[in-house]
């Protein structure tokens, strides 16, 4: 069984120097999620990439959260297609 692992927030804001408001924003539209422990709030070490990520297009690109958002579950769209076009080539395959 994988353990998971956590990372406070306003340490991982303090290294990466990203405002901890910007993580709390993420987590408000549902793009990230807390856990939260004895008054602590922590991110899950899988979602470091996403944060990163989003930091980047908002700030680098100017896109707001709802923009964000959007971004993110067109992607997760893109994704389910790409698996679905493969399954359906290999589908074809066996049939060539």
């Amino acid at each position: 069984m994988a353990r998971e692992k956590y990372i406070l927030v306003s340490h991982y804001c303090e290294q990466t120097h990203i405002e901890n408001s910007f993580v709390k924003n993420l987590h408000e539209y549902g793009l990230v999620t807390f856990e939260e422990k004895q008054n602590d709030v922590f991110i899950d070490e899988k979602d470091i990439s996403e944060i990163e990520k989003m930091f980047r297009l908002h700030h680098e690109l100017g896109i707001n959260f709802e923009g964000l958002d959007a971004l993110k579950q067109m992607l997760k769209r893109l994704e389910k297609m790409q698996k679905q076009m493969e399954l359906l080539q290999k589908k074809l395959g066996l049939y060539e």
